[in-house]
């Protein structure tokens, strides 16, 4: 394995390096932690955490599985990446499900991130929790569809990522959807959400390089006036929406085509068939926690 990676993400993996560095962020995996004790160990059930503290270790460790890719380090890459997909999936299916108990109101989609968070899951081709994660996203962004009608604001309201993968997610795992975007798909998602599935391997290049010339456009850190799509450090190196793409294709046996495009090539070359890692114990612990407090979690 050569670890490739588009030129533009030399800055990012650099800066994932130094925030490495940085004593607030070390000191991050042990707080975060703590929270997720303190909430287990509440007496009254159910107990509410402490902030996020399941969102918060899903991004550190997306970091820090950037840096792995980075130290070209195939095992510290399957367990930090593992963990943090596994992380930002147990965040997003509870955000679902309190999504679900409560129809009418709050626990809405974050735009630009969430289904990033059900991708991820696909990219690893872990195809059970992958659909649960994308069963759940799908909810929410119906739900947010149905209750924030003009003159309120959707949450996913722009037509990019999110509104491609919902498509994807829908085809690729046979669900109806109700869900219809605010305005129409950007044309280098339709692209691609009509070819993901073809046996023409220049139309699938066409459509990949286009998409992933777009994602690059907009991998950017938010500000607080403008937000762009992929702020995430990880979303930035693992672009999920088209590293799920790759994976889908795999899983239905159709041609192992390239991109041409080494923003896709370079990390599919490596996590296509990266190895298996031992789960982050809190994540075992919290989702059992979950089912114990929640008998409609899944």
């Amino acid at each position: 394995m050569d670890f490739a990676y588009h030129p533009s993400l030399k800055k990012t993996l650099k800066e994932c390096q130094e925030w490495l560095t940085y004593p607030s962020s070390q000191a991050m995996p042990e707080r975060y932690s703590s929270h997720l004790q303190e909430w287990m160990a509440a007496e009254e059930r159910p107990a509410r955490m402490r902030g996020n503290p399941v969102d918060d270790l899903g991004h550190y460790y997306g970091i820090a599985a950037c840096d792995a890719y980075k130290r070209k380090c195939t095992a510290d890459l399957a367990r930090l990446l593992r963990w943090a997909v596994a992380f930002r999936a147990l965040d997003l299916r509870r955000s679902g499900m309190f999504s679900e108990q409560y129809p009418g109101d709050g626990d809405w989609p974050s735009e630009f991130s969430d289904s990033m968070k059900a991708a991820s899951v696909l990219t690893l081709s872990e195809w059970a929790l992958g659909r649960i994660c994308v069963e759940r996203f799908i909810q929410m962004a119906e739900k947010d569809q149905r209750v924030n009608q003009p003159p309120a604001t959707r949450r996913i309201n722009h037509s990019t990522h999110d509104v491609f993968l919902i498509d994807l997610f829908a085809q690729a795992f046979d669900l109806t959807t109700s869900f219809r975007p605010c305005r129409p798909l950007i044309e280098p998602y339709q692209q691609l959400l009509d070819a993901w599935h073809t046996e023409d391997e220049s139309i699938f290049r066409s459509a990949m390089q286009a998409a992933a010339d777009f994602h690059i456009s907009r991998a950017k850190a938010s500000t607080g006036r403008t937000f762009y799509e992929f702020n995430y450090d990880i979303d930035r190196l693992f672009p999920a929406e088209l590293l799920a793409v790759q994976a889908l294709r795999r899983r239905d046996g159709l041609p192992a085509f390239e991109a041409g495009h080494l923003l896709v090539d370079g990390p599919w070359a490596v996590i296509k068939d990266l190895p298996d890692a031992e789960p982050h114990p809190l994540t075992v612990r919290v989702e059992a926690q979950l089912h114990r407090d929640y008998p409609d979690f899944r």
